[in-house]
């Protein structure tokens, strides 16, 4: 019987860490001014409104944020079982806010965002994973190397692995291309799924934080395959545990560390903290 040693736990890359937790920030902050002009109706924040902040700015955090997302696939273990949990909760935040808009008919609906991104994002990761690894995948391939010792093993894991970062290019820069080409054919508004996911908005429904999925699933496989890259061993690196610096990033890269749950309940959150200060008339 082949009897291999438990494998250690990957450790936390505290600059992958800080870097979710900058972009979540600054997601936070841009949904915050967002609740204070749009829900609350309080003139204030216009500059959300300017060229270069809805068409620049808020692109760029989000880019950043599917690329850091991207770059945290070469840490994980099982891609299909994290797609699907991120499915879940994507499709639960769709639920739960048709069912809010039904009832109060005041803040809008989730329909595709970032979330739905990312989630759809890591399956395609995990398909091409399988495409090229198999049932295992790289990380199975992984620990079968370390199992096997120093040879082939080791020699094929890399030809893998420099195969699967050729393909995270080529589909990334394909998936980012195709967004400037699809964006101006879409629809002003529509009722197919497809359409939704693409970019175009849905009839009659106020959407909240919508995403399209071109050109952003391209950020997450070329963050992928960046991953692949900078982190082939494994190991961080920035490995400094000391220092001002260190202690000063902890708060953001604590965020980074639970992004999803942060993701998930800083809206609700936000909207309560808003409600309340309404009602003791700050604004």
């Amino acid at each position: 019987m082949d009897i291999r040693p438990l494998q250690k736990k990957k450790p936390r890359v505290p600059e992958i860490d800080f870097l979710r937790g900058a972009a979540l920030l600054l997601m936070i902050f841009h949904h915050t001014i967002y609740d204070v002009r749009y829900v609350f109706n309080v003139d204030a924040f216009a500059f959300q409104d300017d060229y270069w902040f809805y068409r620049m700015g808020r692109p760029l955090i989000l880019a950043l944020f599917l690329v850091v997302s991207g770059i945290s696939t070469s840490f994980s273990r099982s891609h299909l079982n994290r797609g699907i949990r991120m499915l879940v909760f994507a499709v639960l935040a769709t639920i739960l806010t048709t069912v809010a808009h039904l009832c109060v008919n005041w803040i809008g609906v989730i329909f595709f965002n970032v979330i739905h991104v990312i989630a759809v994002s890591t399956l395609v990761y995990a398909g091409i994973d399988y495409c090229l690894a198999g049932r295992r995948g790289l990380a199975g391939d992984q620990a079968g190397a370390d199992g096997d010792g120093p040879g082939g093993g080791v020699s094929q894991l890399k030809k893998r692995k420099e195969t699967l970062t050729g393909w995270l290019i080529a589909a990334g820069t394909l998936a980012v291309s195709l967004g400037p080409i699809i964006a101006p054919i879409l629809p002003e508004e529509t009722y197919h799924p497809l359409l939704v996911v693409l970019g175009a908005p849905v009839a009659g429904v106020e959407i909240l934080d919508q995403l399209p999925l071109f050109p952003f699933l391209g950020y997450y496989l070329l963050g992928a395959a960046i991953g692949h890259t900078l982190y082939e061993s494994g190991e961080p690196l920035w490995k400094r545990e000391g220092g001002v610096l260190n202690r000063l990033g902890q708060p953001v890269r604590f965020l980074g560390r639970h992004a999803l749950l942060v993701y998930l309940l800083h809206q609700p959150i936000c909207l309560g903290v808003l409600w309340l200060l309404s009602k003791a008339g700050v604004f």
